[in-house]
Protein backbone atom coordinates (compact mmCIF):
# COMPACT_ATOMS: atom_id res chain seq x y z
CA UNK A 1 0.00 0.00 0.00
CA UNK A 2 1.15 3.13 -0.68
CA UNK A 3 1.91 6.02 1.56
CA UNK A 4 3.27 9.63 1.97
CA UNK A 5 6.29 8.33 3.23
CA UNK A 6 6.84 5.88 0.68
CA UNK A 7 6.03 8.06 -1.79
CA UNK A 8 8.69 10.59 0.05
CA UNK A 9 11.51 8.09 0.43
CA UNK A 10 11.49 7.54 -3.67
CA UNK A 11 12.56 11.15 -4.01
CA UNK A 12 15.77 10.34 -2.46
CA UNK A 13 17.76 13.66 -3.62
CA UNK A 14 14.48 16.02 -3.39
CA UNK A 15 14.09 15.90 -7.03
CA UNK A 16 15.76 17.24 -10.31
CA UNK A 17 15.13 20.42 -10.83
CA UNK A 18 14.70 22.11 -14.29
CA UNK A 19 16.61 24.93 -13.40
CA UNK A 20 19.81 23.31 -12.81
CA UNK A 21 21.55 23.35 -16.45
CA UNK A 22 23.77 24.48 -19.01
CA UNK A 23 24.01 24.44 -22.40
CA UNK A 24 27.06 24.48 -25.14
CA UNK A 25 26.99 25.10 -28.58
CA UNK A 26 30.15 23.48 -30.54
CA UNK A 27 31.98 26.11 -32.40
CA UNK A 28 31.24 26.36 -36.43
CA UNK A 29 34.31 27.47 -38.19
CA UNK A 30 34.49 30.56 -39.19
CA UNK A 31 30.47 30.94 -38.73
CA UNK A 32 29.50 31.07 -35.23
CA UNK A 33 31.15 31.34 -32.13
CA UNK A 34 29.89 30.15 -28.95
CA UNK A 35 30.96 31.53 -25.74
CA UNK A 36 31.02 31.67 -21.97
CA UNK A 37 28.60 35.16 -22.06
CA UNK A 38 26.36 32.51 -24.34
CA UNK A 39 25.80 30.05 -22.25
CA UNK A 40 25.18 31.49 -19.07
CA UNK A 41 22.40 33.57 -21.21
CA UNK A 42 20.46 31.09 -22.14
CA UNK A 43 17.36 31.32 -19.98
CA UNK A 44 15.94 27.91 -21.20
CA UNK A 45 16.04 24.95 -22.73
CA UNK A 46 13.32 22.56 -23.85
CA UNK A 47 14.26 19.05 -24.28
CA UNK A 48 12.15 17.72 -27.48
CA UNK A 49 10.16 14.72 -27.17
CA UNK A 50 10.66 11.74 -29.64
CA UNK A 51 7.62 9.50 -30.70
CA UNK A 52 7.77 6.16 -32.08
CA UNK A 53 5.08 5.86 -34.92
CA UNK A 54 2.66 2.56 -35.06
CA UNK A 55 2.72 0.69 -38.24
CA UNK A 56 -0.46 -1.03 -38.99
CA UNK A 57 -0.06 -4.61 -41.06
CA UNK A 58 -3.49 -6.39 -41.34
CA UNK A 59 -3.19 -10.50 -40.82
CA UNK A 60 -6.07 -13.12 -40.90
CA UNK A 61 -8.53 -10.03 -40.15
CA UNK A 62 -6.52 -8.37 -37.49
CA UNK A 63 -4.49 -5.22 -37.54
CA UNK A 64 -1.22 -5.96 -36.12
CA UNK A 65 0.60 -2.73 -34.91
CA UNK A 66 4.51 -3.17 -35.46
CA UNK A 67 7.38 -0.36 -34.30
CA UNK A 68 7.48 2.31 -36.97
CA UNK A 69 9.86 5.38 -37.40
CA UNK A 70 11.00 6.93 -34.05
CA UNK A 71 10.55 10.79 -35.01
CA UNK A 72 11.44 14.17 -32.73
CA UNK A 73 10.63 17.59 -32.64
CA UNK A 74 13.89 20.21 -33.00
CA UNK A 75 15.27 21.53 -29.81
CA UNK A 76 14.51 24.89 -28.91
CA UNK A 77 17.03 27.53 -26.38
CA UNK A 78 15.99 30.86 -25.38
CA UNK A 79 18.10 33.13 -24.33
CA UNK A 80 18.87 36.77 -23.16
CA UNK A 81 20.01 39.60 -24.77
CA UNK A 82 22.77 42.11 -23.45
CA UNK A 83 23.35 45.71 -24.63
CA UNK A 84 26.10 44.82 -26.97
CA UNK A 85 23.50 42.19 -28.63
CA UNK A 86 26.51 39.61 -29.31
CA UNK A 87 24.94 36.35 -28.79
CA UNK A 88 21.67 37.57 -31.37
CA UNK A 89 24.62 38.69 -34.03
CA UNK A 90 25.72 35.30 -33.66
CA UNK A 91 22.61 33.28 -34.51
CA UNK A 92 22.17 35.79 -37.18
CA UNK A 93 25.44 35.14 -38.55
CA UNK A 94 24.81 31.79 -38.70
CA UNK A 95 21.64 31.64 -40.58
CA UNK A 96 23.24 33.98 -43.09
CA UNK A 97 25.89 32.01 -43.67
CA UNK A 98 23.02 29.12 -44.80
CA UNK A 99 20.68 31.18 -46.66
CA UNK A 100 21.65 35.12 -47.51
CA UNK A 101 18.93 38.08 -47.75
CA UNK A 102 19.46 39.21 -51.23
CA UNK A 103 20.45 35.47 -52.44
CA UNK A 104 19.08 32.06 -52.73
CA UNK A 105 22.49 30.72 -51.90
CA UNK A 106 24.67 30.40 -48.36
CA UNK A 107 28.12 30.11 -48.21
CA UNK A 108 28.53 27.48 -46.77
CA UNK A 109 25.68 24.79 -46.89
CA UNK A 110 27.53 21.28 -46.44
CA UNK A 111 25.98 19.91 -43.48
CA UNK A 112 28.97 17.45 -42.75
CA UNK A 113 32.77 17.85 -42.04
CA UNK A 114 33.66 21.20 -41.72
CA UNK A 115 30.11 22.60 -42.74
CA UNK A 116 27.31 24.21 -40.78
CA UNK A 117 26.51 22.15 -38.46
CA UNK A 118 27.38 21.94 -35.01
CA UNK A 119 27.05 19.87 -31.98
CA UNK A 120 24.83 21.05 -29.13
CA UNK A 121 24.88 19.94 -25.16
CA UNK A 122 22.59 20.21 -22.40
CA UNK A 123 23.80 19.08 -18.92
CA UNK A 124 21.14 18.29 -16.29
CA UNK A 125 22.64 19.10 -12.98
CA UNK A 126 22.39 18.17 -9.41
CA UNK A 127 21.84 20.37 -6.49
CA UNK A 128 25.78 19.62 -6.02
CA UNK A 129 26.93 21.05 -9.66
CA UNK A 130 27.57 17.62 -11.11
CA UNK A 131 26.31 15.98 -14.31
CA UNK A 132 23.55 13.84 -13.97
CA UNK A 133 22.43 13.46 -17.49
CA UNK A 134 24.14 15.02 -21.04
CA UNK A 135 22.20 15.36 -24.11
CA UNK A 136 24.02 15.82 -27.14
CA UNK A 137 22.43 17.30 -30.58
CA UNK A 138 24.16 16.47 -33.94
CA UNK A 139 24.42 18.11 -36.86
CA UNK A 140 22.31 21.01 -35.79
CA UNK A 141 22.02 24.50 -37.59
CA UNK A 142 19.14 27.15 -36.39
CA UNK A 143 15.87 27.36 -38.20
CA UNK A 144 14.16 30.18 -36.51
CA UNK A 145 15.64 33.03 -34.43
CA UNK A 146 12.63 34.81 -32.87
CA UNK A 147 11.02 38.18 -32.49
CA UNK A 148 12.23 40.56 -29.74
CA UNK A 149 9.54 42.13 -28.17
CA UNK A 150 9.92 46.25 -28.22
CA UNK A 151 7.55 48.53 -26.59
CA UNK A 152 7.88 51.55 -23.98
CA UNK A 153 5.66 49.49 -21.52
CA UNK A 154 8.51 47.10 -21.48
CA UNK A 155 10.61 49.47 -19.41
CA UNK A 156 11.01 46.61 -16.42
CA UNK A 157 12.37 43.34 -18.83
CA UNK A 158 15.40 41.85 -20.59
CA UNK A 159 15.17 41.39 -24.14
CA UNK A 160 14.88 37.73 -24.91
CA UNK A 161 14.82 35.75 -27.69
CA UNK A 162 14.16 31.98 -28.99
CA UNK A 163 16.35 29.75 -31.17
CA UNK A 164 15.40 26.62 -32.43
CA UNK A 165 17.51 24.04 -34.12
CA UNK A 166 16.96 21.28 -36.74
CA UNK A 167 19.27 18.31 -35.74
CA UNK A 168 20.04 14.99 -37.06
CA UNK A 169 19.86 12.98 -34.06
CA UNK A 170 20.47 12.67 -30.34
CA UNK A 171 21.91 10.54 -27.99
CA UNK A 172 23.22 10.51 -24.30
CA UNK A 173 26.34 9.55 -23.89
CA UNK A 174 27.79 7.64 -21.02
CA UNK A 175 29.32 9.32 -18.49
CA UNK A 176 32.93 8.49 -19.11
CA UNK A 177 31.97 10.81 -22.74
CA UNK A 178 30.32 13.68 -20.62
CA UNK A 179 33.10 15.93 -20.93
CA UNK A 180 32.43 19.03 -23.45
CA UNK A 181 34.25 21.46 -25.17
CA UNK A 182 33.09 23.65 -27.03
CA UNK A 183 35.84 23.69 -29.84
CA UNK A 184 35.26 19.99 -30.53
CA UNK A 185 32.46 17.64 -30.87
Amino acid sequence: MSTIDTFIDNFQFAGARPSLYQVLITNVDGVFESSDSMEMMCKNAQLPASTVGSITANFLGRQIKLPGVRTFEDLTLSFYLDEDMNVRHQFEKWMHAMAKFKSAYGSNVKIGQDGIASTIWVDQMSKDETVIRTYRFHKAFPTSVGAIELGYDQGETIEEFTVQFAYQYFDVPSPQQQEINSDKE
